[in-house]
């Protein structure tokens, strides 16, 4: 009851968790304990968190939530309408560059060893464990001079460290390895040098080591994880939430947290809405197969300046494509596309193109004509072009901003930002708030009749 009162007061300080405890009446009358309670110390509720997460005791709570909107009848019996989206979650640890991420893996590695280490890899590593060196910073050559030893030096551990059976240092060992490979290459001489461009999987802090870089838009990033969350569209219940890295995609979390969801008693999701970036053929099919039907507005197909592939009307079942200016092809061609799955192509010939009106406004190409390629979803995505411009359709998503609204409560409850390290720690920050959230909206529904929405889980 403290930690869901301290997220309901974004109490981040578990010191100041533990005053409240101890001097809060308020405090006290939510938690069901005495005037003359004496508190509750700060390290218990590190313990309690470690415990939580053991036993998976957040989400228990955070279903109980649901298991009284369900025994009020909250949902009604008919399949809900449901609503997704993602938010940024800037994560606890310090992103580092390429240097001090070397650095601090060597001084944890060596920790772990623990004495195991040969002697020439203790004196190879021995000058990095202290401060950052002394080097001229601004000096080009001396970076790359520094960053040579550096790599030497986690080299030689990393080596040494696949001959020594231990658990720990093997998995700082596998990091170190990761950061050498992703944010280094060989220069024309053979020397490391700094890598061009950013892994998509790059390790960028010591003390969290599943943080990433993420991106919002495209001129938003952040470092840190992604929380996926799913409301009820009528009560604004949250229904699901998950804690990502920053570097996941939006589409891969839909289906598995609709399944979460699902499994829920008494709640069953008949419709998804979501953005663009969960329109594509593979989240659509993968929501489906969880039970649900995903809408979700497609995005606009461009062509600089030429001819969509929207324009054209591609008939799979015959297997012909028409394209603006009326011309016919059967020249269909097997291919792959971008996972290395079949699709098709359709060509059409070199002489009609040379000699159609439109062909300036269709193709670049100075030989050949045009092609056109159809995926495994085409059917599925042309589809749902064509019913998203349905009146129904648009006005059900016009309903989809509600989520946003929701997502601003759940940052208003601190998940802007983690709290905690690691994802399974920022997944129980994601989840008390979000039972805060359903108690103050179980409040609002009638379900709770104190006007405390907090005291309700006492």
């Amino acid at each position: 009851r403290a930690m869901l009162l301290a997220t309901y007061e974004r109490v981040r300080s578990d010191a100041e968790v533990s005053r409240n405890t101890r001097v809060d009446l308020d405090w006290k009358a939510a938690m069901g304990v005495d005037d003359d309670f004496a508190g509750i110390a700060p390290r218990t509720f590190s313990l309690m968190r470690a415990r939580m997460v053991a036993a998976d005791a957040d989400g228990k709570l955070f279903e109980k939530t649901l298991e009284k909107a369900v025994a009020a009848g909250v949902f009604g019996n008919q399949k809900l309408t449901a609503i997704i989206d993602s938010s940024p979650v800037n994560g606890a640890g310090a992103v580092a560059d390429t240097y001090e991420l070397i650095r601090g893996f060597l001084r944890q590695a060596v920790k772990a060893a623990r004495g195991r280490l040969s002697e020439a890899t203790t004196e190879a590593t021995e000058g990095f464990l202290g401060q950052k060196p002394d080097i001229d910073w601004q000096d080009p050559a001396a970076r790359k001079a520094h960053l040579g030893e550096l790599v030497a030096a986690a080299r030689l551990l990393v080596a040494e460290a696949g001959t020594i059976d231990h658990p720990a240092l093997s998995e700082v060992a596998g990091l170190l390895a990761q950061v050498v490979s992703q944010d280094t290459e060989p220069d024309a001489e053979g020397n490391p040098t700094i890598r061009q461009g950013v892994a998509r999987d790059r390790v960028i802090s010591t003390s969290d080591t599943e943080m990433r870089h993420g991106r919002k838009s495209a001129s938003r990033r952040f470092d840190g994880y992604k929380m996926d969350v799913i409301t009820d569209e009528a009560t604004e219940l949250v229904l699901g939430v998950e804690v990502r890295t920053g570097n996941a995609g939006d589409g891969e979390g839909a289906a598995p947290l609709l399944e979460q969801v699902q499994a829920t008693p008494g709640i069953e999701v008949g419709t998804l809405l979501g953005d663009m970036a969960y329109s594509d053929g593979d989240t659509r099919v993968a929501v489906e197969e969880a039970g649900a039907e995903l809408v979700a507005k497609v995005p606009p197909v461009t062509n600089r300046g030429l001819f969509p592939k929207t324009d054209f009307v591609i008939d799979l079942e015959a297997s012909t494509a028409t394209c603006p200016a009326g011309h016919v092809t059967a020249d269909a061609r097997p291919a792959t596309d971008h996972k290395g799955r079949p699709s098709t192509v359709f060509v059409f010939p070199a002489e009609l193109c040379a000699a159609c009106p439109l062909r300036e406004c269709c193709t670049r190409a100075k030989e050949g004509g045009r092609s056109v390629a159809a995926g495994v979803h085409e059917a599925r995505i042309a589809a749902a072009r064509i019913a998203q411009a349905d009146p129904e359709v648009k006005a059900l998503l016009r309903r989809r901003c509600k989520v946003e609204r929701k997502i601003d409560h759940l940052q208003d409850l601190g998940m802007d930002e983690a709290r905690y390290r690691g994802r399974r720690k920022t997944k129980l920050q994601a989840l008390l708030a979000a039972t805060v959230a359903n108690f103050q909206r179980l409040h609002v529904l009638g379900v709770f009749d104190t006007t405390s929405a907090v005291a309700c889980a006492a």
